[in-house]
């Protein structure tokens, strides 16, 4: 047990220094989880429009026009993955969990993008070879134009025929203290999952070309929609993970100045003692 004041007194004021860091780092994320909250209410009326027409649109046309190559399984059994994950640490069990459940759906065909450093790294150590692209998340608000990055990556496959699935793996948000590490199948796309719209149409000049031109639109906001969740995902677990750290921290700083406090009170006594014991020597 450590005796020596100042050095106690140090251990005081860093134990408050990092419960006052972990705070910061809290406010920040929930500052974050609010913001981003708010861009996924301000996006919300497009992809839901966009979502109706295109369950419209599919429902109204003969499965045989059905030709589209997000609609139809090619012959190349290969699958894209898409991982999104953090770009730093702190994060509490988010990132681990992330990291096995993308362990869990990789094997050794699977095409791999990744999007956060947190997932290129094991993705990397995962996929070898077939990680074919890798994009930072940021530490700002989501950005669309990431959208248009991964979807013309994606494009280049799908269409091309160099594979034929598409899954995401990325941390839902499902509340401020739980987020759920998830496995989605976007392509090819299942008429019955996509939600929204009325009964049968007719459309001028014709229900596939529509469907063409709305498909890209669709896919785009079904990413943009896992980007928003893994990034809202991310702050949440850092906000608990931060508000746990400062707990600690605060608890650590207490135990601490009741040490210095007893250490000093025995040292008061001691020279009270000792000023006592020379006054009677002499």
């Amino acid at each position: 047990m450590p005796e020596n004041l100042r050095v106690l007194k140090g251990r005081i004021r860093t134990a408050k220094n990092i419960a006052q860091l972990a705070k910061t780092l809290e406010m920040v994320s929930v500052s974050k989880i609010r913001r981003v909250r708010g861009l996924a209410e301000t996006v919300r009326p497009y992809a839901e429009r966009i979502t109706s027409l295109t369950g419209s649109t599919l429902r109204s046309l003969d499965p045989d026009l059905r030709d589209h190559p997000y609609l139809k399984a090619g012959k190349n059994p290969r699958r894209l993955l898409l991982a999104i994950g953090p770009d730093k640490g702190l994060c509490g069990p988010l990132t681990g969990n992330l990291v096995r459940k993308l362990a869990d759906s990789m094997d050794a065909e699977t095409l791999l993008i990744t999007v956060g450093r947190r997932m290129g790294g094991p993705g990397a150590r995962m996929a070898g070879d077939n990680l074919i692209a890798s994009f930072p998340m940021g530490a700002r608000l989501p950005q669309y134009s990431l959208v248009f990055d991964l979807v013309h990556v994606i494009n280049e496959h799908i269409l091309s025929g160099a594979a034929s699935t598409l899954d995401i793996v990325y941390g839902r948000f499902v509340s401020f203290f739980t987020q759920t590490p998830v496995l989605e199948h976007v392509l090819p796309l299942d008429a019955a999952a996509v939600t929204g719209g009325g009964g049968l149409a007719e459309f001028e000049p014709g229900g596939a070309p529509l469907l063409a031109a709305l498909l890209p639109h669709f896919l785009e906001v079904r990413l943009f929609n896992a980007i928003v969740q893994a990034f809202s995902a991310e702050h949440a677990a850092r906000m608990v993970a931060m508000q746990n750290a400062k707990t600690n921290a605060l608890e650590i700083a207490d135990s601490f100045t009741l040490l210095y406090n007893k250490t000093r009170q025995e040292r008061i006594t001691s020279e009270i003692l000792d000023l006592a014991n020379k006054g009677k020597k002499k």
